[in-house]
């Protein structure tokens, strides 16, 4: 194998997710040269629901992803505590369906036609700045490159040796794969279940997959002791108690909460959740690790200072969506745990709140925007802040 030291690339990206594969994708596409670097062996399993929110298209400049997926969702069947409630239907698909390991590689390959190289098994054991420029430190040899992507989730250590990590607050996640029998995988057809009444805040989840169902929980701060068990009755009170379980992960997900959290230094720049970049209400992020992705890129290939170029972006696009999902999400889950019966009443009937959601997901509106017109607007800020 050639040694990594025989070039410097323009850029190594660090991790082949949805934000590091698409970067390494256009940077390739536009001339500069490429490395891309994954730790595990792909393709690989990643802990994910594994719903690609249909505003995600948009992003990847309307790729078809239909190779890779496993169906769509158009409707939500909202329970409390494994009791049905109620559905909604959208007019339009708002998220497909795709099991991470085919996902990714499919992203990772479209990289690898663009021109990206791409090697895995590869981690990354150490980085040194060195005069502008960075050697990374891996089994097989040194790379050097003049900027640094790194999209290694939310428990890599490249922000950290980079000096650029913080403290976003961290939730935790998991997830069980099972082999769900027919009437089941049935009734869950294009409907994900969002199970509501967790506390402080949180929801299970239902996602339906070809011949099986992605089934967890996401609750909040401090509650990762409990999330297995929450998990397990949850999955009891589906009927699936005694399914066959495929697999079983749980992850943490990570938040950055304000404009002041860093997302870069110099020309080293953090994607996707290594720069906390998930919503509070669906707790999803791949959308925001693409979004990264193509403003990472933008501001590698134009920018004088990538790190400061990047931060701005992030500032402006992203981080107004993160804090009006946060407020969203206080909001609705005080709600339903402080006045169950008439928070999902409402929710049922007041049909103004799921066309906002739906526009959200398919990417025809953003948090920011349908927040803005919600009446009483400024008290939900308020109210969300308190609780």
């Amino acid at each position: 194998m050639p040694s990594h030291g025989q070039q410097t690339w323009d850029a190594v990206v660090i991790g082949a997710g949805p934000a590091g594969a698409t970067a390494a994708r256009r940077l390739s596409n536009a001339g500069a040269s490429t490395l891309l670097l994954e730790k595990q062996s792909l393709p690989r399993y990643k802990t994910c629901g594994g719903g690609v929110p249909a505003r995600t298209l948009q992003l990847l400049d309307g790729l078809d992803i239909s190779p890779v997926s496993e169906g769509h969702v158009d409707t939500i069947d909202v329970s409390r505590f494994g009791r049905h409630q109620f559905r909604k239907r959208s007019s339009r698909p708002l998220a497909w369906m795709v099991m991470r390991d085919r996902f990714d590689q499919y992203l990772t390959d479209l990289a690898a036609d663009s021109g990206a190289t791409v090697r895995d098994s590869t981690p990354v054991q150490s980085i040194v700045e060195n005069g502008g420029s960075y050697k990374l430190e891996t089994p097989t040899g040194v790379a050097a490159t003049r900027h640094i992507l790194a999209a290694d989730g939310a428990t890599g250590p490249t922000a950290r040796w980079l000096g650029i990590d913080s403290a976003p607050t961290r939730s935790a996640a998991y997830e069980v794969e099972v082999a769900a029998p027919r009437d089941a995988l049935d009734h869950w057809h294009q409907a994900a279940n969002v199970d509501v009444g967790y506390r402080p805040w949180g929801y299970g989840w239902v996602f339906p997959k070809d011949g099986k169902l992605s089934v967890g929980v996401v609750n909040a701060p401090g509650r990762g002791r409990s999330i297995r068990k929450s998990t397990d009755r949850y999955l009891t009170r589906l009927g699936l108690g005694d399914a066959d379980v495929l697999k079983v992960q749980g992850h943490p997900i990570r938040y950055r909460r304000s404009a002041s959290e860093p997302v870069a230094r110099g020309r080293a720049l953090l994607l996707g959740d290594a720069a906390g970049l998930a919503d509070e209400f669906t707790a999803e992020g791949i959308a925001y690790a693409v979004h990264s992705a193509n403003l990472a890129t933008e501001a590698i290939l134009h920018a004088a200072d990538p790190a400061s170029s990047y931060t701005r972006s992030i500032n402006r696009e992203i981080q107004p969506e993160l804090n009006a999902a946060r407020t969203i999400s206080r909001l609705y889950y005080w709600c339903v745990t402080t006045w169950p019966w008439l928070a999902l009443k409402t929710s049922k009937h007041f049909n103004y709140l799921w066309r906002a959601f739906f526009r959200v997901m398919r990417g025809d509106s953003t948090y920011a925007d349908e927040l803005g017109r919600l009446p009483g607007a400024r008290l939900a800020r308020s109210l969300a802040a308190s609780a």
